[in-house]
């Protein structure tokens, strides 16, 4: 699934692939679709820096 297909749902398992996410909106999506740390498996290890990343131009287009 998508971030985008997943938005709004609550799942209890959850496998991700962080390349897959190309900006730090689509990664909290993802993330903060799971019901508990114990249901997310990331499929491989990843730097900090990967979450770490500033949000996209889009993101602060729509906050103004």
């Amino acid at each position: 699934m998508t971030a985008h297909k997943v938005q709004g749902q609550t799942l209890t398992n959850v496998i991700m692939d962080l390349d897959c996410c190309r900006g730090t909106e689509a990664l909290y999506v993802m993330i903060s679709r799971v019901k508990s740390l114990e249901g997310l498996i990331i499929l491989q290890e990843f730097k900090k820096s990967h979450i770490n990343r500033r949000q996209s131009e889009d993101y602060h287009k729509e906050r103004k």
